[in-house]
């Protein structure tokens, strides 16, 4: 059956099983000493689709402490500025503040969310993370989201 007419709300009433394939779209740098980095994901993101987990990982010294930054953009900034003007992946997510917010990490806890079912409008775009490092030696940061499209034809038994 066609579902490419149904709004988002009725298409997300679907049993998870009617999203098909998921498939990570991620982020993974090494930072050296106390400094921020940025990386952009090889993947685009589609059109319309839906965030399933989330996993920000670290890997470092005890003591220290990263933060992490998650947008959507078109190309790999350079500056926390360009960074600033980004959309985020999870608006509110983070300290309060500015968008895209400030996601910490100490001592190898990195931040896991599962259960998401977010659905978001990429148009595209490809995931850009801002890692910061804020301790000496250094540090493996990741940030690995696993996501689905959204279904256009699902079998007339679903719906």
């Amino acid at each position: 059956m066609n579902i490419s007419d149904w709004p988002i709300s009725k298409i997300m009433q679907l049993p998870d099983e009617a999203f098909g394939r998921r498939f990570f779209i991620s982020c993974m740098m090494k930072v050296s000493g106390e400094s921020t980095v940025w990386d952009i994901s090889e993947l685009g993101f589609p059109e319309i689709c839906v965030i399933w987990e989330m996993q920000l990982l670290t890997w470092q010294t005890a003591g220290a402490r990263t933060e992490f930054r998650v947008a959507l953009g078109d190309h790999l900034p350079t500056t926390a500025a360009e960074v600033d003007v980004l959309e985020p992946v999870f608006p509110g997510l983070g300290q309060t503040g500015a968008e895209p917010r400030v996601i910490t990490s100490k001592d190898w806890q990195g931040f896991v969310a599962r259960k998401l079912r977010l659905p978001i409008r990429a148009s595209g775009r490809r995931l850009v993370v801002e890692f910061t490092n804020t301790f000496t030696p250094a540090t493996v940061m990741s940030c690995i989201l696993t996501v689905s499209s959204i279904p256009k034809d699902i079998p007339s038994w679903f719906g």
